[in-house]
């Protein structure tokens, strides 16, 4: 008896182990994905810059730095890259690049607002230099930069639709992980047709919203 009772005992506690590690890899699928994309729009936005194609640099720096993953370097590069085409834009007096630039700085962080706001600092300097330069075309007596600027930091983060999609898609992707490593395999570590089927169907359309909402959220 006590030996069957040992028996069942490291059968929950193999399961529980196997269950944990496929929520690890999905875990580092998720990030890696995150990086991945980033590293891939990041080293796009430099060749463009290269070639001083700046206007079509700009977006992939912008989604270079909306792949946000916390102390990702990527992301960071990419706010620094189009802090400096937006500073070297209002130097030449080149407006509507300038606009481009910083305004491609306060979405892409806006769209990483959580919690806490990512790189903080560098969104008010955006909404500074973006209060200024559309208060250097409006009337005399409209809002002051100030008040322009208070305005961009007041605007809503990321879309509550693709939020709310990409975390009911990650709890989705894991908790079917989980369920498919505790339930779909039994005992002898074989797979039961039912419920591979179930978990496993719930796992890929987890990933696939988790994936959708990251990228438009």
């Amino acid at each position: 008896m006590s030996r069957e009772r040992s028996s069942s005992a490291g059968r929950r506690w193999r399961r529980a182990a196997r269950a944990l590690a496929v929520v690890g890899v999905a875990l580092a699928i998720a990030a890696v994905r995150v990086l991945f994309a980033s590293r891939a729009e990041l080293e796009r936005g430099r060749e463009l810059e290269a070639r001083a194609d700046l206007d079509a640099a700009i977006p992939h720096y912008r989604r270079a730095a909306k792949w946000y993953a916390p102390g990702s370097p990527y992301v960071a590069e990419a706010l620094d890259r189009l802090a400096g085409i937006g500073r070297r834009a209002e130097a030449a007096g080149e407006r509507e690049r300038a606009l481009a630039a910083w305004g491609a700085v306060h979405a892409a962080i806006a769209s990483a607002r959580g919690v806490r706001v990512p790189h903080r600092a560098r969104l008010e300097e955006a909404d500074a230099h973006l209060g200024r330069l559309r208060a250097a075309d409006g009337a005399a007596d409209g809002p002051s930069a100030a008040e322009r600027g208070a305005e961009l930091g007041a605007l809503p983060g990321p879309s509550p639709f693709w939020t709310l999609l990409l975390l009911a898609g990650f709890a989705a992707w894991v908790g079917g992980a989980f369920a498919f490593a505790r339930r779909a395999i039994d005992a002898e570590d074989r797979l039961a047709s039912g419920p591979a089927r179930r978990w496993g169907v719930l796992v890929v359309c987890g990933f696939v919203a988790f994936t959708l909402g990251l990228a438009f959220a």
